[in-house]
């Protein structure tokens, strides 16, 4: 009983860490922009809110 409390403890401790990504877009990690675009799309495609955040630093 002790380690199915722990593992649920632990599982949701975990799905908290995962609700927001970051992909930087500045000039020195540019090379990649096309999949951040990918995974903006699919993630308006599946009904997901997005931010989109221009010159944050």
């Amino acid at each position: 009983m002790q380690k199915i409390i722990l593992f649920l403890i632990f599982f949701s401790v975990k799905l908290s860490f995962g609700q927001f990504i970051l992909i930087p877009m500045d000039a020195e990690s540019q090379s990649n922009h096309l999949k951040a675009y990918g995974i903006t799309y699919l993630s308006l495609k599946k009904g997901h809110k997005v931010k989109w955040l221009l010159n944050y630093r």
